[in-house]
């Protein structure tokens, strides 16, 4: 009798050993091989290839193993093995691809052991095989869409940047290279806030701290509008927009940005015609006036002379000291009102920008009626006025709200040259009108506009004048209305006459607290 306990002791923690290994190895899907390289047998574990599709017995030698792999995988092992049997290595790495029974492949991962005999050839090789296929699908479907995204940035017209919640930069498009000067590779890791200037950076935070309010309510946020710097300084109009998504369950948020710079351009391009058009229309509306102008202006002249010829007289004959001091006064007088016309003249033509601000609407309007109808005694003309409270003020562009009225007043002064003396009367009335604006009306007793001509009024080229008008008159002071976010309409009046009515932004001076 022998005593056999540390015998059985041993064969049970083998068992035990051998009973968890093969557990592991249906859990992870890890197969064990033996690969004879003597013989060429090739040994799989139990369930192997069952679980790959394939019909037990199909792997028992390298030879029907080769058969299924594909071949450039096949000549890569071959390569493999001889390498390590070169170098004497302990142990390798492999992969191949296998064809199943089914005709898909599956892609095998594994790691083997090398045995050496005494004379140092490689004779044996055991190791474990791993089933990475639905792995390597993955990181192919991965591949191909991280491909299809380099391909849309890459072509994207607007520029495109990814950032985190903190602003830091973790993709910048090809569009956005060129657009802002910078290499992508610089700005990984660099906050959004380097592609605005200083003075817009809190603007941006602001705005994307909107934007993520507005997103925890349900909103999509909107369009908003900056200054960008661009690599070496230059500064450009750009308009930002942002859709946030989730990677790897944090919030990532995609950035477009297009640049405003043509439209900038188109705007202003737009803005430099207008008011070239307004200029066009000062100037015709000054050489219409000009024989008007050319009469009042030599009545002071004409005056000066006069009071300066009796000055001159009455010095050389010893005259009243305090007679010629009176004289020059009244010669100053006239060459001060002279002086006054010419420069309200030249305020009115001169070539200038326009000028948007809070101006008093009855002064406007008074200046402009002392503009239109110097020396128009000839027309014994009535002006009167409906202010309809003291103090009231527009949001405009005086000179080209004055340069409508001009253009209003001279035609409603010319209206009214066939008319009887006791009806050749203009009315100027100013009202509010509700949504914060201002209307301003010219009324006339003349004989009112003919119903044809009415309807195509502020067309350009159409004149009430007939042959004797440009007929840009009224389409230049509709565009300047309009730009001032008004409307310009005309109608003829049930008493006779016609009107003609415009509005305008009302101003208006917000005086502090403590001066109140």
């Amino acid at each position: 009798m022998s005593d056999t306990r540390n015998r059985v002791s041993a064969e049970r923690a083998l068992w035990e050993a051998e009973a968890q290994l093969a557990f592991a190895a249906e859990t992870t899907a890890l197969g064990l091989f033996e690969w004879d390289l003597v013989t060429g047998a090739l040994t799989w574990s139990y369930g192997d290839e069952a679980s790959l599709g394939l019909a037990p017995g199909s792997i028992v030698s390298f030879e029907s193993w080769s058969q299924r792999v594909f071949p450039e995988d096949v000549s890569a092992t071959q390569t493999l093995i001889a390498n390590v049997a070169a170098q004497k290595l302990d142990k390798f790495t492999f992969r191949y691809r296998i064809r199943c029974d089914d005709g898909k492949a599956r892609t095998i991962e594994g790691a083997a052991r090398c045995i050496y005999d005494a004379g140092g050839t490689l004779v044996k090789t055991t190791g474990v095989n791993v089933d990475v296929t639905e792995r390597v699908e993955r990181e192919a479907a991965l591949r191909d869409r991280e491909a299809q995204l380099g391909a849309i940035m890459a072509t994207m017209p607007s520029a495109m940047v990814v950032i985190d919640v903190d602003g830091a930069i973790h993709m910048f498009s090809a569009a956005a290279e060129r657009l802002f000067g910078y290499a992508a590779a610089d700005l990984l890791g660099q906050n959004l806030a380097l592609l605005v200037p200083n003075s817009a950076r809190e603007s941006l935070s602001a705005k994307f701290a909107g934007y993520r309010a507005a997103r925890a309510s349900g909103d999509a946020g909107e369009l908003f509008e900056l200054v960008a710097r661009c690599n070496g300084g230059a500064e450009i109009p750009v308009e930002f927009s942002i859709a946030e998504m989730i990677v790897a369950g944090e919030p990532r948020y995609t950035v477009f940005i297009r640049d405003l710079s043509e439209r900038a351009a188109a705007e202003q391009a737009a803005a430099d015609l207008r008011n070239e058009l307004a200029q066009v229309g000062r100037g015709a509306a000054m050489g219409e006036l000009a024989a008007s102008l050319a009469h009042e202006l030599n009545q002071p002249l004409s005056a000066t002379a006069n009071f300066l010829a009796a000055t001159v007289l009455l010095v050389s004959r010893g005259g009243d000291r305090d007679k010629v001091a009176e004289l020059v006064t009244l010669a100053n007088d006239q060459i001060q009102r002279a002086g006054s016309i010419i420069r309200n003249i030249r305020e009115f033509i001169v070539k200038r920008d326009v000028e948007i601000g809070i101006e008093p609407i009855e002064k406007t309007v008074r200046d402009a009626v002392s503009l239109v109808l110097v020396g128009s005694a000839r027309v014994d003309v009535e002006v009167r006025y409906a202010f309809e409270q003291p103090g009231q003020f527009m949001l405009a562009d005086r000179v080209q709200i004055q340069q409508v009225l001009v253009n209003l007043l001279r035609n409603a002064a010319e209206a009214l040259q066939d008319q009887p003396k006791h009806r050749r009367t203009i009315l100027i009335a100013v009202r509010g009108k509700p949504g914060d604006m201002i209307e301003i009306s010219v009324s006339d007793t003349g004989a009112g506009i003919d119903a044809r001509i009415l309807e195509t009024l502020f067309t350009p080229l159409s004149s009430t004048k007939g042959s004797e008008g440009m007929g840009l008159g009224l389409s230049i002071c509709r565009r300047i209305i309009e730009a001032h976010g008004g409307t310009l309409s005309a109608e003829n009046r049930s008493a006779g006459g016609a009107t003609f009515r415009f509005t305008l932004p009302a101003g208006s001076f917000e005086m502090p607290d403590d001066d109140r």
